[in-house]
């Protein structure tokens, strides 16, 4: 089943990613606050954690996998506007202070993007790709929190990206990840 040429699921993706977006600020100014006030909250550290990114330009499911207690490997798959980016991200993590439950976090890493013709990114209409595969680098810079007493994470970052397609295309990007831990 389709509608206007995207399967159900990625249309239903799509409509969520547009809600999120229109109260981006509100979700942003309430995760600050929130940071801001488990100063004192006991660590409590994860593993594995799986859940969304809700992002300007890549949104999607996101999992991060600590390989010890201060690097991690986060994978991100991203949908957008006739389009599939898979990134991956290597990222070092430190202790935001005397709360080690809050850390921040810094990295790099690449992704490769499949888009049909006339696809974008979904929220970047000033660059439209031809069908082709890009290829591109990746920063990261951002702030994770894991809850106490509950599994759940969530991370607010700033993801920089450069596509290699036809010249060199420079994207800056923010998101909103919450994860599920175990």
């Amino acid at each position: 089943m389709h509608y206007n040429g995207y399967p159900y699921f990625f249309t239903y993706i799509l409509i969520l990613q547009s809600i999120f977006m229109k109260t981006k600020y509100t979700i942003i100014a309430v995760l600050i606050s929130l940071f801001f006030s488990v100063e004192n909250s006991s660590a409590q550290s994860y593993k594995t954690a799986a859940g969304l990114r809700l992002g300007g330009l890549t949104s999607g499911l996101t999992i991060k996998h600590f390989t010890n207690s201060n690097t991690a490997l986060e994978g991100i798959l991203s949908i957008g506007r006739k389009s599939v980016l898979v990134t991956g991200l290597y990222e070092r993590h430190a202790p935001a202070g005397k709360n080690s439950s809050l850390r921040f976090l810094y990295g790099a890493g690449a992704h490769l993007g499949f888009f049909q013709d006339g696809g974008s990114y979904y929220y970047n209409n000033s660059r439209i790709y031809t069908s082709t595969t890009v290829v591109g680098i990746d920063g990261i810079l951002g702030l994770d929190y894991k809850f106490n007493k509950a599994p759940v994470n969530i991370s607010m970052d700033i993801k920089p990206f450069i596509d290699f397609f036809g010249g060199n295309y420079i994207y800056f990007d923010g998101g909103i990840s919450l994860r599920y831990t175990f």
